[in-house]
C-alpha cells in the first residue's frame, strides 16, 4: 500500500526533528560539563595566584638582602627598597585585592650560638592559609 506524498513528507519531518526531551537532556549535559570545567578553572586560577605571590615574595626577600649588602643595615620601611624593585612600592601588592606583602627581619639562633638575621615575607590571602617565604618547613 502506497502512502500519499504529503503523508510521507510529514512522517519524515517528524523523524528529522528533535523532541523537547532530547533537547533538555543535551542542555542538562552541557550545564553539568560547564560546571565541572569552571570549578577546575577557578582552582587553577587560585593556584596561579599562590604561585605568583610566592615568586613576588621571594623577589622581595632577595631585594631586602641586596639592600642589606649595599647598606649594612636592614630597611626600616618598604619605601627604602622600592627603588631596587621594577614595580617600586607596588611590588608589595599581592594578587588578592587589598592584601599586601609584609616583610619582617627575623633572628634565628644557630647551633653554635650565633644569631642570623634574615628577611621573611608573609601574606595572608582571604580564605587560605598564610604564605611565608622562605618557608622554614620546606626542607621537612
Amino acid at each position: 500500500m502506497m502512502l500519499p506524498t504529503a503523508h510521507r513528507r510529514r512522517t519524515a519531518a517528524r523523524r528529522a526533528a528533535f523532541t523537547l526531551l532530547e533537547v533538555l537532556v543535551v542542555v542538562a549535559i552541557l550545564v553539568i560539563l560547564a560546571g565541572v570545567a569552571s570549578i577546575s578553572i577557578f582552582r587553577y586560577m587560585e593556584d596561579a595566584k599562590v604561585g605568583r605571590a610566592k615568586a613576588d615574595m621571594n623577589t622581595l626577600v632577595k631585594t631586602y638582602q641586596t639592600y642589606y649588602t649595599q647598606n649594612q643595615t636592614w630597611p626600616s620601611q618598604p619605601a627604602e627598597v622600592a627603588p631596587l624593585l621594577d614595580q617600586g612600592i607596588n611590588a608589595f601588592q599581592s594578587p588578592w585585592p587589598g592584601v599586601t606583602y609584609q616583610v619582617t627581619i627575623q633572628q634565628q639562633q644557630q647551633s653554635d650560638g650565633t644569631v642570623i638575621e634574615r628577611p621573611v615575607a608573609v601574606c595572608q590571602p582571604p580564605g587560605r592559609p598564610e604564605i611565608i617565604v622562605p618557608d622554614v618547613n620546606q626542607g621537612r
